[in-house]
């Protein structure tokens, strides 16, 4: 099953859960067209703009009621911003529930869920709710549970009509990462041919060819966890970032920093190389989040390297 795109820091038991109602069915009702004469749509559009305007004049409801989950399948051309223009949801409301990493997961022949209710939606299994609550200053009591579409059998807390923070909904749009050398693409995340046994296997990052002693620059500040030699990698350095997201930059000829030291978006913090399992200069460039390896090319951009 896949991690959630957010999860909170506090791995505790659930302290509330005594005094929250039981989980309530996800109603899963498929959308055809985005568009208001389609009656499905309209039921959903209905609903999520009742709900922005609650946000917008800041007023709540004194009882929320579980949401209805809707699921589209997006069409050549659509993307999360298609969903966000003709259904008025908004990037948190998508992404949480449908655990987004980076918005650029989501394009032609994707099946999204749609919730007629904006908020954030998070993984129970792991969760405290008080932390929840917390961070997001919503009364426990206003926590929901509801059934998990992506993930049947599972279940989610909702928190209606509460957004994700500024920094939080940066990272899903991936505009805090610097690209750490401009190159050429010669190997893209996912599976792939290994040129080394001539079969298929996982490439957890992408590979970015460049001369050797080109300079690699940090894509986001952080605080270096590891600074060494690493096996396949090479020479390796992983810097750790907010919400849990780490960057890695191996096969480096030379490393030009050391593990706990902060580093600055854009600083230099090594060369390329060849070192490891390599068949030639390059850097391999990985993003992850709680250990699971996102692919860099669901960012729609990054910045341009200093």
């Amino acid at each position: 099953m896949k991690k959630p795109f957010f999860h909170p820091i506090l791995l505790v038991c659930i302290t509330f859960a005594a005094a929250l109602p039981g989980p309530l069915a996800a109603q899963n009702t498929r959308i055809t067209d985005l568009v208001l004469t389609d009656e499905v749509f309209l039921e959903l559009y209905r609903g999520t703009v009742a709900s922005k305007n609650r946000i917008l004049k800041h007023e709540r409801k004194s009882i929320y009621d579980n949401p209805v989950i809707y699921s589209y399948m997006l069409k050549q051309g659509e993307d999360i911003w298609t969903l966000i223009a003709r259904s008025s949801l908004n990037i948190d409301t998508i992404a949480t529930l449908n655990r987004v990493d980076f918005i650029g997961m989501l394009g032609e022949g994707v099946t999204v869920y749609l919730s007629d209710t904006l908020g954030l939606f998070f993984e129970k299994e792991g969760s405290d709710i008080q932390v929840l609550a917390d961070r997001y200053s919503v009364p426990p009591e206003e926590v929901l549970i509801v059934e998990d579409p992506v993930s049947p059998g599972g279940e989610l807390f909702f928190l209606p009509e509460t957004r994700l923070s500024f920094l939080e909904r940066t990272y899903l749009t991936g505009v805090v990462f610097y690209a750490p050398l401009i190159g050429s693409e010669s190997s893209k995340f996912g599976t792939r041919a290994d040129p080394f046994v001539n079969r298929e296997a996982f490439h957890g990052g992408i590979d970015i060819a460049a001369r050797e002693k080109t300079r690699v620059h940090a894509a986001r500040r952080g605080s270096v966890v590891f600074a060494g030699e690493s096996g396949d990698y090479g020479n390796l350095v992983v810097i750790e970032h907010e919400l849990g997201y780490h960057t890695l930059y191996a096969h480096l000829a030379s490393i030009g920093v050391e593990a706990a030291e902060a580093v600055e978006s854009g600083q230099i913090i090594g060369t390329v190389g060849n070192t490891g399992r390599s068949t030639g200069p390059h850097l391999h460039f990985e993003i992850r989040r709680f250990d699971w390896k996102l692919n860099p090319d669901n960012i729609p951009f990054f910045l341009g390297t200093p």
